[in-house]
């Protein structure tokens, strides 16, 4: 099938990508002739840390979902790839997306999304949303997301045990979802995403985020209506 891809923001890979939530950027592409596939294309046809939420078992991005009796030749996948589900813009995304999916469909038009968690936080993410969970994977370390690369954040890291105690960093854990990781191997590279995280926040390293921020506190009387 045709593919029209849509790249967003994620953190970088590690294990415990899905405890954390990034604000995503948008990257846009499209590839229309498979006479001589992009190398993007490429990369999504070959991935294999892509897996189904539902059986835990590889899957393909480009094998049409089993949900509507549209014609294969005829169909056309739209790829959006999400940050880790649990993170709020993506709800807010999504939830126009499973608006959307009624024209999606008559036009034969597979959604497919990617996102960054497990079968559990997949359940949740569809349960929200609306959104059929046969037209959401998994890449639970974001391999693909690196071999896309995408946009990882700013990347700080966080001053040594010297400066920043492990204990201080527990304390602030606390106060936050996820609360305080199970293994002492974990800490840190929790703390540093949620770091990260709140530096994209105060618009550090993620151009745009506070005009953004500010016009869903405050309307946007021009934006346009679902």
């Amino acid at each position: 099938p045709n593919v029209t891809m849509m790249l967003r923001m994620v953190t970088p890979a590690s294990a415990i990508a899905s405890l954390v939530t990034l604000l995503p950027f948008f990257l846009v592409s499209s590839v229309h002739s498979f006479s001589s596939p992009s190398p993007t294309y490429n990369k999504i046809a070959s991935a294999t840390s892509i897996l189904s939420p539902i059986t835990g078992e590889p899957t393909s991005l480009l094998q049409p979902n089993s949900n509507d009796d549209a014609p294969i030749t005829n169909k056309k996948t739209l790829v959006v790839f999400l940050p880790q589900l649990g993170e709020f813009d993506s709800f807010e995304y999504c939830e126009q997306l499973h608006a959307a999916q009624p024209a999606l469909q008559s036009n034969g038009i597979d959604l497919k999304l990617v996102g960054i968690g497990d079968a559990t936080s997949a359940q949740r993410f569809c349960s929200f949303t609306g959104i059929d969970i046969r037209s959401l994977s998994l890449d639970p370390t974001a391999r693909l997301y690196q071999d896309l690369e995408l946009y990882p954040g700013p990347a700080f890291s966080l001053p040594n045990r010297d400066i920043v105690s492990d204990d201080l960093l527990k304390f602030v854990l606390k106060s936050l979802p996820g609360a305080v990781p199970e293994t002492t191997e974990e800490l840190r590279p929790v703390a540093t995403a949620w770091w990260n995280y709140l530096a994209m926040c105060a618009g550090i390293g993620a151009p745009g985020t506070l005009r953004e921020i500010l016009r869903g506190y405050f309307g946007d009387v021009a934006g346009p209506e679902r």
